[in-house]
């Protein structure tokens, strides 16, 4: 039995940590051929970052053949959003401030299906969100959507979104399995210290290779200037052992988790409710 413990509160660096850590438990399990157990009756707040690292390694043993079973939540409410969103298998149906969890495996014959995903997910987001947001999100979406499909080699994925009214802002979650961002640079012989750093180095589009190629990470910069100029967020990347946290006008915040690690790269985006249009022009790279 997995004992699943979450922080309760609204910080995504704790459990982000705190579900790699479950992760790698189920990971273990599923190595030695047990059957896989989740324990989340103690489990009284979680966020789309924790939930959808926790949904995605189950979906992906799932598909290897895993037996996997769990006891809901004691807290009435949050057992009841777990089932609206569908965890842990994910569902089609969708709700008046969320996106459902959808989870794919990468088809090689079908080579739009990344961007049909990342589509969708922001055709159910239309309605749920304020007019203010603009073509913002649909724009990191899509940009996610191509740097996953051209540089990632992933064999499963996950999405989901959920809007706070109340508060005020978005929650975007986007998972893959595929190469990660440090490996990536590894396998192009460019220097860094630790995987935070080549993540930084990613979102900055410090990347060049001696072919001129296009590095998985990118994409991301115009992502990051979107969220953090335009629309004020923040935005969390996990990938392998470095996680960096930025937010608008602020240092970059590196870590690198020593007894845990993401074999991919996590994406987590809080956004903000615009007081006023966003206008994302003025953002993306010539």
């Amino acid at each position: 039995m997995i004992k699943v413990i979450l922080s309760g509160n609204d910080n995504p660096l704790n459990q982000i940590e705190e579900s790699l850590k479950i992760t790698a438990e189920i990971e273990k399990s599923f190595d030695k051929r047990e059957k896989i157990e989740l324990d989340l009756s103690e489990v009284n707040w979680a966020l789309p970052c924790s939930i959808i690292l926790i949904s995605g390694k189950l979906m992906e043993i799932l598909n290897k053949g895993a037996e996997v079973s769990y006891i809901p939540p004691k807290n009435p409410k949050v057992k009841e959003w777990l089932s609206n969103i569908g965890f842990p298998i994910g569902k089609k149906e969708d709700g008046d401030t969320y996106v459902s969890i959808k989870h794919f495996p990468n088809n090689p014959e079908d080579k739009d299906q990344v961007n049909k995903e990342s589509n969708a997910l922001m055709e159910s987001m239309e309605g749920k969100i304020p007019n203010t947001f603009g073509s913002s999100v649909k724009y990191i979406l899509g940009e996610l959507a191509d740097n996953m499909d051209e540089h990632s080699n992933f064999t499963f994925a996950s999405l989901m979104a959920q809007y706070y009214p109340r508060k005020e802002y978005l929650d975007i979650a986007v998972l893959d399995n595929g190469i990660s961002i440090p490996f990536n640079f590894e396998k192009n012989n460019l220097s860094f210290s630790k995987d935070s750093e080549a993540i930084k180095k990613a979102l900055y589009g410090e990347v060049t290779t001696k072919k001129n190629e296009k590095m998985r990470g990118y994409g991301l910069k115009s992502c990051r200037d979107i969220s953090l100029k335009g629309i004020r967020g923040e935005l969390h990347v996990v990938s392998r052992k470095g996680l960096v946290i930025l937010k608008e006008d602020k240092e970059p915040k590196l870590y690198d988790f020593t007894d845990v690690l993401l074999n991919g790269t996590f994406l987590y985006f809080r956004l903000p409710t615009p007081k006023n249009e966003v206008n994302i022009y003025p953002y993306l790279e010539g």
